[in-house]
């Protein structure tokens, strides 16, 4: 069974790592403010689902969860603040799937090697991105937009966050996979990618549900297809991007991680602390409502998971940095 799906006895472990920590680690941390530097964008479907959970954490802890974003080299730059940070536990890093299955490869030293630069804390959920496009671009399933790229190589161009980033590894699969010559144009993040639907200067973008929400629901993009393996469930007249380019799944999800010295003791008590806010009834409704699944994990399955994705992804990744197709430039600097 994938590591994933494996969620049973999730409330008994839960119980059992709070009991199980010593009593000081409990009671002192956190005393203060907690900052939690993001790898992704403002208003990307990673940023918007760590905004809901760190709200719901302060809560819980009492004290302010602090969110930083910082996507300049798909994630690099955060990843490096995160791991030189004191190894206290006040200084906390979102790693997007990208961090774990592509850094790696267009890296030589990527700072987020679990068990190295970093302790795994907690899984933040599946999170299926969309591919979505423009009402005004006329088409409306994937079939339609695959034809349309074909025939017009020129005419679709889609915005996704910096390179090297998941929505980006996404697109250039689905260009791989099914042949449609879509054309990328980087972005630093789901809002001014939206901007720039919005302003006409691209036709089509992929990121999670969360960052394209309000945008869908006024009418100015049309989702045509989840990039999941199955239909989310809340989203059942969505299809999948496989369900027209058969074996294509690519899964957006993030991990909450600490650098390596930070106490066992306080990842133990934030991974329990995480698990249970996140699995509070409202927390896992409006995360649903935005595209998000959440699956609680251990800090050891979690690592199982991320080992197990980059077994997937570092082929792919490396088959797709094997054939670059030029990015087109965005409208700001075409003349």
């Amino acid at each position: 069974m994938s590591i994933r799906r494996n969620i049973q006895g999730g409330t008994a472990f839960l119980a059992l790592v709070a009991a199980t920590l010593p009593a000081s680690a409990q009671d002192k941390y956190p005393s203060r403010f907690v900052k939690v530097i993001t790898t992704t964008g403002t208003g990307t479907g990673p940023d918007v689902i760590l905004r809901i959970i760190a709200d719901h954490l302060g809560r819980e802890w009492g004290q302010q969860v602090i969110v930083e974003n910082n996507s300049t080299g798909g994630g690099l730059v955060a990843a490096q603040q995160a791991v030189a940070a004191a190894p206290d536990g006040y200084t906390l890093l979102q790693a997007s799937a990208s961090s774990f299955t592509v850094l790696p490869i267009r890296q030589e030293r990527a700072p987020t090697r679990v068990g190295v630069d970093v302790k795994p804390i907690a899984y933040m959920g599946d999170q299926p991105l969309t591919i979505s496009v423009a009402t005004s671009l006329g088409v409306n399933s994937l079939k339609e937009l695959i034809d349309l790229s074909k025939k017009d190589p020129d005419k679709v161009l889609y915005a996704a966050n910096a390179s090297g980033t998941l929505p980006h590894m996404a697109g250039e699969l689905f260009k791989l996979r099914s042949g449609a010559p879509v054309r990328y144009v980087p972005f630093r993040g789901g809002a001014e990618g939206l901007n720039n639907i919005m302003s006409g200067s691209v036709n089509m973008i992929i990121d999670g549900y969360a960052a394209l929400e309000g945008t869908i629901k006024g009418g100015a993009i049309k989702p045509l297809a989840f990039t999941g393996a199955k239909r989310p469930p809340n989203f059942p007249d969505i299809p999948t991007v496989s369900e027209t380019v058969p074996g294509y799944v690519a899964i957006g999800w993030a991990a909450l991680v600490a650098p390596f010295g930070v106490p066992d003791a306080i990842v133990d008590k934030i991974n329990a602390d995480m698990n249970k806010v996140m699995m509070r009834p409202e927390v896992v409704k409006r995360l649903q409502e935005i595209g998000a699944y959440m699956i609680p994990m251990s800090r050891t399955e979690l690592a199982g998971f991320i080992k197990q994705e980059q077994d997937q992804w570092h082929p792919l990744v490396r088959e797709i940095l094997q054939k670059p197709a030029a990015a087109a430039a965005p409208a700001a600097e075409k003349k």
